[in-house]
């Protein structure tokens, strides 16, 4: 008993510590990281899918590519993410394949860390909630029926189910569900309305992925504009969010993440997802969002069906 009270005690010291770390303002296309129960609903999708096998008596799997996306707690089994993680423009079905995904929940970090491990393993151990992260398959991907990569990939929304319930209660600090909006309202959020995007993004333009998720804040941006800049008449049922030059916005990593706005309230709303932006210079252009108020009947009737 005494050397658990011990273990405790020194986990405890070093939760602190990590907490501390992971405020500390940083350099993420203009955002800042983020630590664990921060923002609660967000969730790492990963992916893995065998490129090359060996063939002897048995086919052994010896290349894999590796994919991630954000996501959003939807309740204790959905989460909310992009149709286009999951699609591959040269016609295979492996990437849709649930059998090939995992969701992280619970953890600002995108791969346990050795401290994340033991953190989790105590947290299960001692029945500490509060201490644990959640890696979950996948059971179920769901795009929506209208998805194309044409037309700057319109309707770019999907819903993924995991394989077993997670804590998303009001009891569980560490995972919450996120708020959507009640009504398809195109009002909300109006342009300049000040927004926050989550994920898992590049640094910047062509970098690697982030190790632990970042923030940014991104101003809602004027369609007519938005679309001009991507040469398009129309964005469709979209939001635009970000600024011009000024080295801050989203890139790859970043797919499927939420964009979400306080409402009169105060309440923080999912009003995106996280759809594209500029490849070569995502911290130059404003970002694109698919527009979550658009989709609820779809949204409410894949999940209840």
């Amino acid at each position: 008993m005494f050397k658990h009270s011990i273990i405790l005690a020194l986990l405890s010291l070093w939760m602190a510590h990590q907490g501390d770390g992971l405020s500390r303002q940083k350099r993420v296309i203009g955002g800042k990281m983020a630590g664990d129960g921060e923002w609660p609903w967000l969730v790492s999708l990963h992916g893995e899918v065998v490129t090359k096998k060996l063939f002897w008596f048995i086919p052994i799997p010896i290349a894999h590519k590796h994919f991630v996306c954000g996501g959003s707690v939807l309740n204790d089994r959905w989460i909310l993410t992009a149709a286009h993680c999951f699609y591959d423009r040269n016609g295979g079905s492996e990437k849709r394949n649930p059998s090939n995904w995992e969701a992280k929940l619970a953890s600002a970090s995108l791969k346990s860390n050795p401290l994340e491990k033991i953190k989790n393993f105590l947290g299960k151990l001692f029945d500490k909630e509060s201490w644990r992260y959640w890696e979950v398959d996948v059971d179920r991907i769901v795009l929506h029926p209208q998805y194309s990569d044409n037309n700057f990939w319109e309707h770019d929304l999907a819903l993924v189910r995991l394989s077993r319930s997670v804590p998303s209660g009001p009891k569980y600090d560490k995972i919450k569900r996120v708020i959507l909006p009640s009504v398809d309202n195109a009002s909300f959020p109006g342009i300049g309305d000040d927004c926050v995007m989550k994920g898992w993004g590049c640094k910047a333009g062509g970098a690697k992925l982030s190790f632990v998720a970042h923030s940014v804040s991104l101003p809602v941006y004027d369609r007519k504009s938005c679309a001009q800049i991507y040469g398009t008449s129309d964005i469709g049922k979209r939001i635009c969010a970000g600024y011009l030059h000024n080295g801050k916005g989203i890139c790859k990593g970043d797919s499927g993440g939420p964009l979400t706005c306080r409402d009169n309230d105060g309440r923080w709303i999912q009003v995106g997802v996280a759809s594209f932006s500029s490849r070569d210079k995502p911290g130059n252009y404003p970002a694109v969002f698919t527009r979550v108020s658009a989709y609820l009947d779809w949204i409410n009737k894949t999940i209840k069906g």
